[in-house]
């Protein structure tokens, strides 16, 4: 019997081979998120691992060469006039591999994700074949290897060069004149962006989206360039996320009164019905819009509430810090006024305000407040910096009941467990002073000159009471029994007994006097 023409392939083999036969760097048609394997719970790829549709690399590259981007980038620029003084078939060329470096860089995109040439090729073929030339360049085969492979020669041969088709006219563009004050009048401020364009391709579909439907605009790149604001936590070296809004370079002022006039700031919930006209009516980016509570703001006033909300911000740090200082206490005896006649008449000696009995409200004088702290330090490195003050003292080292601390801050509530800890913790800092050089340094150093050390100070009077109001009932009782029951607290259980026997005889002797 005759062989079949064909041979049988096990499946684990088929599938190797159709892998095998798979770019790893073709983007796929939508961005998703990485893949995880439930199974074992680990993540089979890495998260950061940027995913482009074909549409999103041509808006990258297009960003890339736009007028913006010619004026701000001086090396660019150059190099584009540069190649403007060639002849004319080889005019405005530029190496495609050199403006991806510039259109993937905002996107902090390594090599090893980057898209390949041929990818960007036919994305810009695909969508901005109106607005870019691509061509190849071909050499013979024998060049490449008269250069070794560690030459960077040998990578350059070959490969595209891309050219914007305007480029006889670039000279003479008018942005070449423009100056900051001029882009930034043509910046406007967008908020409320719809979630799912929270990237600057995404940004930048969504606007023209808006603007799909808008009569007689023959501008071909509206979007001249994206900024997404920083966090004031973030390093110099992060990314920035869009959180949301952004500042948007538009081409011309229409069309940023276009946006301006038809979700102004003060109306977030839906488009102004009278200056509407010019946008896309009934289209998924309208709709979406309308949903999120789209709204936008010249950026000029966005720059006057930024430094209205940076000075309020200063304002109310400045006042917690105050809020904290001790307050001044008058220790002459003849600003006191005389105590009162039933004062006087009661001959039975009450105990001090100051001690903490088993009926006071809260524990006095367990509440320090710690300033000058690292802004990125946390709850257990202070913890085992502060205990370590009670080492060489005869109280607990597991005083600290409670950090009342939050991330971010420079400044912290320690609850202590007696009042003692208070001042053991207060006089170590104050005659050895140091300061946190990280974060997650827990043992501290001595301060530079322009440095400030770690400060402490007992909280008492109102705005102890204050703080411990706020502490739920079931905590401040616990504080309290525990600031009784301290052994190192200078507060024994005879003096709360008798505390308690001056309390029930005080109320027997108003009891008798009423009846």
């Amino acid at each position: 019997m005759a062989s079949p023409s064909f041979a049988f392939i096990p499946r684990n083999i088929s599938k190797g081979r159709r892998q095998q036969g798979t770019s790893a760097h073709v983007p796929s048609s939508h961005p998703g998120p990485s893949v995880i394997d439930k199974g074992k719970g680990k993540v089979s790829e890495p998260l950061a691992k940027p995913v482009y549709n074909e549409q999103d690399i041509s808006i990258l590259v297009v960003l890339a060469f736009s007028d913006y981007a010619l004026w701000v980038d001086s090396d660019l620029r150059r190099k584009t006039e540069e190649s403007l003084q060639r002849e004319e078939h080889d005019a405005g060329f530029l190496p495609l591999s050199y403006l991806m470096r510039r259109a993937f860089g905002k996107e902090s995109v390594s090599q090893e994700y980057m898209p390949t040439e041929a990818n960007v090729v036919k994305a810009i073929r695909s969508h901005a074949g109106d607005m870019l030339e691509v061509r190849m360049l071909v050499s013979a085969p024998s060049a490449s290897a008269w250069y070794p492979s560690w030459k960077p020669e040998r990578s350059s041969v070959g490969g595209y060069e891309v050219r914007r088709k305007d480029w006889s006219s670039l000279l003479d563009n008018v942005t070449r004149e423009f100056t900051r004050s001029k882009w930034d009048d043509l910046t406007i401020y967008m908020e409320n962006i719809p979630a799912q364009y929270h990237t600057i391709p995404g940004i930048i579909r969504f606007a023209q989206g808006l603007l799909s439907q808008r009569p007689g605009s023959s501008a071909p790149v509206p979007i001249q360039n994206v900024t997404l604001p920083p966090h004031h936590l973030d390093k110099s070296e992060d990314r920035p996320k869009c959180k949301g809004f952004a500042l948007v370079t538009l081409c011309n002022t229409e069309l940023c009164q276009i946006f301006l006039e038809s979700w102004p700031w003060t109306r977030p919930s839906q488009p102004s019905g009278s200056a509407s006209v010019g946008l896309a009516e009934d289209n998924l980016e309208t709709n979406e819009a309308t949903k999120f509570g789209f709204r936008t703001l010249p950026k000029a006033r966005w720059d006057q509430l930024n430094e209205e909300y940076l000075a309020y911000r200063q304002k109310l740090i400045n006042e917690l810090a105050n809020a904290n200082d001790p307050p001044d206490v008058l220790h002459d005896s003849d600003v006191l006024g005389p105590a009162p006649k039933d004062i006087l008449e009661d001959n039975v000696p009450t105990p001090p305000t100051n001690v903490t009995t088993m009926y006071s409200p809260y524990p006095f004088g367990c509440l320090v407040f710690v300033r000058n702290l690292h802004l990125e330090t946390n709850k257990t490195t202070l913890r085992t910096l502060f205990t370590a003050a009670f080492e060489s003292s005869p109280v607990d080292p597991t005083g600290i009941d409670y950090i009342d601390f939050s991330k971010g801050m420079d400044s912290c509530y320690l609850r202590l467990a007696s009042p003692e800890h208070g001042r053991v913790l207060v006089d170590r800092f104050s005659s050895q002073p140091v300061v946190q050089s990280r974060g997650l340094d827990d043992i501290g150093k001595t301060p530079g000159a322009s440095q400030k050390a770690i400060a402490m100070e007992i909280i008492e009077g109102k705005k102890e009471e204050v703080y411990w109001e706020k502490v739920p009932e079931k905590v401040r009782r616990q504080a309290v029994e525990k600031a009784v029951k301290a052994p190192n607290g200078k507060q024994s259980s005879a003096l709360a007994h008798t505390a308690h026997e001056h309390s029930e005889e005080s109320r027997l002797r108003k009891k008798r006097n009423r009846s």
